[in-house]
């Protein structure tokens, strides 16, 4: 039997529960970039850093323990201020939060990555083989294609931010033994939720955008380097000038880095802990020999102790209130881009 008409006809049904028509979309889009060894590869390179998270929080659980399993490693808890050895239960909070952000700041760049190997052909490969009609013809609204594209990107984006970092809060948890624990350091798991959401939304939105303005997916990979790449080296070439203060607005990650230090309070928690170390130095000077080896070090680094101390990740930046605006400017624009270059799917109605 020939086929007379091939054109679209509008599916004007009822509608069903809005969750698994998206799903279904970030479910197989995943299973699709799990085939994908250099995806497989950087999910495996993440690990790293999950890993020294767990373990550094199962030492130091079992240090405010003062547990004798740390027989053997007393040496790595030598140079710590008295203060700190005896009392580590007082700077729980200022160590996780560091810890935790640390992490966190590691896994940008892995978050950078997935986003590259992962997004490109999101929606530019649609657009290529001119799938929409095949996806609309279907009971699936727009907003529905748009959240189940970017459920692919946060699904990878989660498994190396959020993910770990809940398990390592849990390990935490299990190593401390002090119901404390939990009312110290709630508010790191908080934050770490809301920056790896943060990241998620913001990078997903950004490559979806990308993703839509070309059907080669080559040239929305050389978008997202441009803005990733370009961006830090342009935020570099600013530092040098009067106005190194903004130049971070320029660098992607930078933005992210700077919402992330507000999330946790990362400098007054590096300032508490560098008042901590500079007294114990202080201290350790005073009873050390007048011409002793420690002296000669003290005198050679005189000059370091005189200049605050402050978060060695933070540069000189802006308040966060800037970067999140940024953040937030660029969701916007990515939220325009794909409800016009998609604009073409409601004339098939």
């Amino acid at each position: 039997m020939p086929i007379l008409d091939q054109g679209y006809q509008h599916w004007n049904g009822r509608l069903g529960a809005r969750a698994p028509r998206w799903w279904a979309i970030t479910r197989q889009g995943v299973k699709v970039q799990l085939k994908n060894r250099w995806v497989v590869m950087t999910l495996v390179g993440a690990l790293i850093p999950a890993l020294g998270l767990v373990a550094f929080l199962a030492l130091w659980g079992l240090f405010e323990q003062k547990s004798a399993i740390l027989t053997p490693l007393l040496f790595l808890f030598q140079n710590l201020p008295e203060e700190l050895r005896a009392g580590p239960k007082g700077y729980r909070s200022a160590v996780w939060t560091i810890s935790f952000s640390t992490f966190l700041e590691f896994q940008i760049f892995a978050s950078m990555m997935l986003t590259l190997l992962v997004g490109p052909d999101l929606i530019s490969q649609d657009l290529r083989f001119n799938a929409l009609p095949l996806y609309f013809s279907k009971p699936l609204r727009r907003v529905d294609y748009f959240i189940g594209k970017l459920g692919i990107i946060a699904a990878f984006l989660l498994a190396v931010t959020l993910a770990p970092a809940v398990l390592a809060y849990v390990v935490g948890l299990g190593f401390s033994l002090d119901p404390a624990t939990l009312r110290d350091t709630w508010r790191v798991l908080a934050a770490s939720t809301a920056f790896s959401l943060i990241v998620a939304a913001s990078a997903g939105l950004l490559m979806l955008a990308f993703s839509s303005l070309s059907r080669n997916s080559r040239h929305v990979t050389a978008l997202w380097v441009g803005l990733w790449m370009v961006g830090n080296v342009a935020s570099g070439a600013m530092m040098a000038t009067p106005q190194r203060a903004w130049a971070p607005l320029l660098s992607y990650t930078s933005n992210l880095g700077n919402v992330r230090d507000a999330l946790f309070g990362v400098d007054a928690e590096w300032e508490k802990l560098s008042r901590l170390f500079r007294a114990g130095r202080e201290i350790a000077q005073s009873n050390a020999p007048p011409f002793g080896p420690f002296r000669r070090r003290a005198v050679q680094s005189s000059f370091d102790e005189d200049q605050p101390s402050s978060n060695p990740f933070s540069l000189s930046k802006p308040s966060w209130p800037w970067a999140a605006g940024v953040l937030a400017g660029l969701g916007a624009v990515s939220v325009v881009i794909l409800s016009t270059r998609v604009r073409s799917l409601d004339r098939l109605k």
